[in-house]
């Protein structure tokens, strides 16, 4: 009798423990308020002559950070892309991107996007609606991501595709899109730390 009422006894002891460790590992998420840089990476796909190409960007910063993965309601996100730092995997398609026709990088040396609502899905997945700027052009986009916390920072992870088209991303004979299609996929992945 002294076993069963000892076992019975530790069950609700050991489920409030669990609760309460739950709880606890919740209320002490972090807010994270600075974009490690040079940790992050931000690349893209496209298609040119039916072949599959990469490139990146050498450079992204947030001019605003405030993000808890707990009220994600209350976030701030804006980011900054430098567009003169574009690789496309070759020396002449990087010339070619900086020329007016394309990303005109004189005049506009960047990109960005501002979130207006970042809303949960579950499961550590959120996404941000909100406006990308890319040469002086402005459309609103819903933006996919993860967010994998450690113990230094948090990781964001996403994909997105854009029309370069909307964005006049191939101007006069390039609009044509049998040569560059007009589909861009974006992949991020951005440290953030508290």
């Amino acid at each position: 009798m002294k076993n069963i009422f000892t076992h019975t006894r530790v069950r609700p002891a050991l489920l409030a423990a669990v609760l309460g460790l739950a709880l606890y590992g919740n209320a002490g998420a972090a807010t994270y308020t600075t974009l490690d840089s040079a940790a992050s990476k931000v690349s893209f796909g496209y298609s040119q002559m039916s072949v599959d190409m990469t490139g990146g960007f050498s450079e992204v910063k947030a001019t605003e950070l405030q993000f808890d993965p707990a009220t994600p309601d209350t976030a701030r996100i804006a980011l900054e892309i430098a567009l003169k730092g574009v690789d496309a995997g070759y020396a002449e398609a990087n010339t070619e991107l900086a020329k007016d026709e394309w990303l005109n990088t004189a005049k506009f040396p960047l990109a960005s996007f501002t979130a207006r609502k970042v809303t949960a899905l579950g499961d550590n997945r959120f996404e941000a609606a909100g406006d990308l700027v890319i040469k002086g052009n402005t459309r609103p986009i819903t933006v996919p991501f993860t967010v994998t916390e450690t113990a230094d920072n948090g990781v964001f992870k996403g994909q997105f595709t854009l029309q370069r088209s909307d964005f006049n991303i191939g101007e006069g004979q390039w609009k044509d899109f049998s040569i560059v299609a007009d589909n861009i996929t974006i992949t991020f992945s951005l440290v953030a730390k508290p």
